[in-house]
């Protein structure tokens, strides 16, 4: 068995070496306003903000229709009401992210998207689809 190679792979990982091609430097930074997808019920497209908007459109038209025309009536109320909860429940569902050019280490760009913003010119560690601030050692002196 080599000890040599495995308390040197040891070391490197320990030292965070191993990951410095995951390391660099933020350049760029855009603010982007974005939707959250939303979740069907039960995994179907209909979304509670349509089932709920659709419940109170057929009631209303409904109430507003007579005679031979309340069906009809009804018909369009739900189709208007579940347009608007679904419109309702997408504006509730969006959110800021930012979107930011990091010139890596090695040489390589990467783009991340995520919600925290990270300062241009800030040292980052890359992790997968994420950035953070490298963490240095303060320097005694």
């Amino acid at each position: 068995m080599h000890i040599k190679p495995i308390l040197f792979v040891a070391f490197a990982l320990a030292s965070g070496a191993a990951f410095a091609q995951h390391t660099g430097t933020v350049e760029s930074v855009q603010k982007v306003e974005r939707t959250e997808k939303t979740k069907g019920i039960a995994g179907t497209p209909v979304t509670p903000g349509m089932a709920i908007g659709g419940v109170v459109g057929g009631v209303l038209g409904n109430q507003i229709g007579g005679g031979s025309g309340r069906g009809a009536a009804t018909v369009l109320g739900a189709a208007g009401g579940a347009y608007a909860g679904h419109q309702i429940e997408r504006h509730n569902r969006r959110y800021v992210a930012y979107v930011m050019k990091v010139r890596m280490d090695d040489g390589g760009w990467r783009t991340v998207e995520q919600r925290t913003p990270i300062a241009r010119g800030s040292h980052v560690v890359v992790e997968g689809h994420t950035a953070r601030l490298e963490r240095r050692e303060p320097r005694h002196g």
